[in-house]
């Protein structure tokens, strides 16, 4: 009796162990089993099937009707400022008042005054003796510079002939006094002369059964820069052709085919000239002078403009070295005033209106008020 009681004892602590596991172990999860991922029901459309993965199926959403919703407006960029751009160019001065008039503004003074530049003779030095050579030198120098409207190209003819007037007397218009006195009178800046020093030309028939003759030439051409003020050499400029370009047929092919190796030579040169050139300062003088009112060597052919401002000063003083006898410079004389262009009259003269200075004299030395 007391065992079975023992028994039942028994049987029922270990129905209520089993009773307390099952409830105790039911919200854990399971080993191994993989947590159920939420997704989103995909819409009806065609299933695709990637190997080693899931099948997806999807298709494209319908694209609404009507204008897209407009995104809420976001806040303004800020506003930048232009930026600012720097030519190389240097910025265009201001010509202040001479002679301590600091309260005084004057206009502009217009920039591109032309250098006075006279052609003389250009020496022939080739074979060719019997071909004026060396004049169609000169004059095509004078053409090419006169076209850049850069220089006023002076003949040596008027040049001879307004210093016959003056009374100056020479031989040559290369003489050191000549050329000085043509700087001071008459405002030229440089001279230009040089030499042709070698020409080639080759000439054939076009074809055999044709005479018109074919031509190719080489030309060699020096030229000599000369500061009027001094009479000093500037520099030597030497310019050569390429046979090439130069093909001309018919009638004066030779003529004309060592006229375009000259073309090409002179080519060659010019921009070193006018470099070499841009070193010399623009200058003029008084000729004459009537109460206030002072007449120029220089006008509408030089680049004036009627209200152009210049400074006016003595004649400066030559250095001469005193070993190599050699020409330094003009040092630049005293100050004396400043004078406005009122009007332009001749083919290149001018009169000013002096508003600053006084005890001016024939030959002063006149200035641009630009640096």
């Amino acid at each position: 009796m007391i065992k079975n009681k023992r028994n039942f004892f028994t049987l029922s602590i270990f129905f209520l162990l089993i009773i307390f596991l099952l409830t105790s172990c039911s919200s854990l999860p399971l080993i191994g089993k993989k947590e159920e991922k939420k997704t989103e029901k995909l819409p009806e459309g065609k299933t695709v099937r990637v190997e080693g993965m899931e099948t997806v199926k999807g298709v494209n959403p319908t694209r609404p009707d009507g204008p897209p919703a407009k995104k809420p407006a976001s806040e303004p960029a800020p506003k930048r400022e232009p930026e600012t751009r720097v030519t190389s160019a240097p910025a265009r001065p201001f010509v202040g008042a001479p002679l301590g008039f600091e309260s005084q503004r004057l206009p502009f003074l217009q920039m591109g005054f032309k250098k006075k530049v006279a052609i003389l003779d250009f020496e022939n030095k080739t074979t060719y003796q019997e071909e004026k050579i060396g004049e169609a030198v000169a004059k095509r120098l004078a053409d090419k510079l006169e076209a850049t409207q850069r220089v006023v190209i002076m003949d040596k003819a008027v040049v001879s002939e307004m210093l016959k007037r003056e009374g100056t007397k020479f031989d040559d218009l290369t003489e050191l006094p000549v050329m000085k006195q043509a700087h001071r009178s008459i405002g030229i800046q440089a001279f230009a002369l040089g030499a042709v020093t070698d020409v080639s030309i080759l000439s054939s028939k076009a074809s055999e059964t044709s005479d018109e003759e074919v031509s190719f030439a080489t030309a060699k051409v020096e030229i000599r820069l000369l500061d009027a003020s001094t009479g000093n050499l500037l520099k030597t400029f030497i310019g050569r052709s390429p046979i090439f370009g130069t093909k001309e047929t018919g009638e004066y092919s030779r003529s004309k085919a060592v006229l375009k190796a000259i073309d090409f030579g002179l080519e060659d040169i010019l921009e070193g000239f006018f470099r070499q050139l841009d070193y010399l300062d623009w200058t003029t003088t008084i000729a004459k002078i009537e109460g206030e009112n002072l007449f120029i060597n220089a006008g509408r052919l030089s680049g004036l403009r009627i209200g152009d401002t210049l400074e006016i000063y003595e004649p400066g003083k030559e250095i001469i070295h005193p070993a190599t006898k050699i020409s330094l410079g003009w040092t630049t004389g005293q100050l004396k005033g400043a004078m406005k262009i009122s009007e332009l009259f001749g083919v290149d003269a001018a009169i000013g209106k002096v508003f600053q200075g006084s005890g001016f004299s024939p030959n002063d030395v006149l200035k641009s008020t630009i640096r």
